[in-house]
């Protein structure tokens, strides 16, 4: 684990059942690239109220990077 998440990503991850938090965490603090099709993508964003298009949108923006 490289670092805290951020306080909102933090909250999406409590919301996750118990038995998936731990995977969660180290995925977001420790990953160096993501995976649009990683079933944690859905999940949490979900949890933080983006449907599947807004996470296409999302992964489009950040390959422009």
């Amino acid at each position: 684990m490289t670092g805290r998440l951020p306080a909102r990503i933090e909250a999406a991850v409590a919301g996750l059942p118990e038995a998936e938090r731990f995977a969660a965490r180290m995925l977001l603090s420790g990953a160096t690239t993501f995976e649009r099709e990683h079933p944690m993508v859905a999940r949490l964003g979900a949890a933080l109220g983006y449907g599947a298009a807004a996470l296409d949108a999302l992964w489009r923006q950040a390959a422009a990077l």
